[in-house]
């Protein structure tokens, strides 16, 4: 174990090293039954100086804490998979529908902003054609671009462009 390393810090911040892998973590996982996600897995490879940060399992997790909540030793592998995630994003290894959805983000206010189909039918129905949120309100939108800025975000998730 070395505590310099980001990868085995990650795990190891998530107490990864009590697991007695009794598999509560999995058998409740949303995600490992539609796909070959197994958190325990994912995090005890990290604590051990594997860098998963290019596993596309790791973005298969919904960060829905079913696992943190069924561990009886509260070994939090959510945490760990999110510092994970992190340190793959400043890596480039991340689902390239990210990149637009974040560009989406800063430009728009949105990062799935609704079709011209979608917008109309609100119309026709009797809803704004936009729904609130900062797309709508400029100092707020101004507010996420700073927040962005400030973070790097933006920044680093171009870099990790192919």
């Amino acid at each position: 174990m070395n505590p310099a390393n980001p990868v085995e810090q990650a795990a190891l911040d998530s107490d990864v090293e009590k697991c007695v892998q009794c598999g509560k973590c999995t058998a409740g996982c949303p995600s490992g039954r539609q796909s070959r996600l197994r958190t325990r897995m994912l995090v005890q490879l990290a604590y051990q100086g594997r860098d998963v940060t290019d596993m596309k399992e790791l973005w298969d997790c919904t960060t829905c804490y079913n696992c943190a909540e069924r561990c009886p030793k509260g070994v939090n592998t959510v945490d760990a998979v999110i510092a994970l995630r992190n340190l793959a994003v400043r890596k480039g290894n991340f689902p390239r529908v990210h990149l637009s959805a974040i560009e989406n983000l800063y430009n728009t206010g949105n990062g799935f902003p609704l079709s011209p189909e979608v917008s109309q039918i609100r119309a026709i129905i009797g809803l704004p054609k936009e729904p609130y949120d900062v797309s709508t309100d400029p100092e707020e939108l101004d507010k996420v671009r700073k927040l962005m800025d400030i973070t790097g975000l933006l920044d680093i998730v171009r870099r990790g462009r192919p």
